[in-house]
């Protein structure tokens, strides 16, 4: 491929994901979680998949910084979703996991989503979406191992 074709597929890309990730946030913002913001979804459906965890896990889970996950976690926490608990052996480490009311939106939440994303998917044919992820999957993995400059 020459650059003309990379730049003009790169443009596409961007533009796509951008739009895409844009529009898809704000749709299930508006239409399905009055509740929690996407972020804060994200958090919870973490820790539901997960159970338990420490807060620099989710940080790192969540791609921030340790130190932004405190704020985030603490907001939770006084809505009741998610709960701290100290460890008995070893009283440094504190775990983060859901509450049962944490547990039950996020159950009430993903079917929710589960069902937008299947309206939104199902004019789209099994093998076109395959091959979507097929393609995108490898972009994801050409990133995290690119070392620069092959040539």
């Amino acid at each position: 491929m020459d650059k003309q074709q990379i730049q003009y597929i790169f443009d596409r890309y961007i533009s796509i994901f951008l739009y895409g990730s844009r529009n898809i946030s704000a749709l299930m913002s508006d239409q399905l979680m009055e509740e929690l913001s996407l972020e804060q979804f994200s958090l919870v459906r973490i820790l539901y998949q997960n159970r338990s965890m420490r807060a620099s896990e989710l940080a790192e889970q969540l791609l921030v910084h340790k130190s932004a996950i405190t704020a985030k976690v603490e907001k939770l926490v006084k809505k009741g979703l998610v709960e701290r608990v100290r460890d008995e052996d070893d009283r440094r480490n504190v775990y983060l996991h859901l509450s049962p009311t944490g547990k039950e939106l996020y159950e009430s939440l993903a079917t929710k989503i589960d069902e937008f994303m299947e309206d939104i998917l199902k004019e789209i044919p099994k093998d076109e979406m395959e091959s979507f992820l097929n393609v995108y999957e490898k972009i994801a993995d050409y990133i995290e191992n690119y070392e620069g400059d092959r040539k």
